[in-house]
């Protein structure tokens, strides 16, 4: 379960961070990179990233069952909190890289690879 705990805590962080860097690059254009702001990357990036982030919970629901479905609710909710101590240049680039590793995980969640994590998988 702790493969579960990973994927779903990175899910909550990668969304939760990418709203939250979207949000503050339009209110403040000076402090962010200009592609934050008028880019397509970022735009579909977001969106990539926020529904695999609602995808994780019916994906779950159908594993594992309505228990299991709230523990991915709380750990996404983690996950997006804990990405707010992190340092700002650290977190506009996993808004750069967000989509890709959002991807590679709904792939391995709907069982359409493998993915090894080390120390956990």
């Amino acid at each position: 379960m702790a493969f579960y705990f990973t994927v779903h805590f990175l899910l909550g962080m990668l969304a939760g961070n990418s709203v939250n860097i979207i949000m503050k690059a339009k209110t403040n254009v000076a402090a962010y990179p200009l592609w934050l702001n008028n880019s397509l990357w970022s735009t579909l990036g977001s969106s990539i990233m926020v529904f695999s982030a609602i995808l994780a919970l019916p994906t779950t629901f159908f594993q594992w069952g309505f228990t299991y479905t709230m523990a991915t609710l709380g750990e996404l909710v983690v996950g997006a909190f804990v990405v707010g101590f992190f340092p700002i240049p650290f977190r506009i680039i996993l808004v750069a890289i967000g989509p890709i590793i959002s991807i590679a995980i709904m792939g391995a969640l709907w069982g359409l690879w493998y993915l090894y994590i080390p120390f956990i998988s």
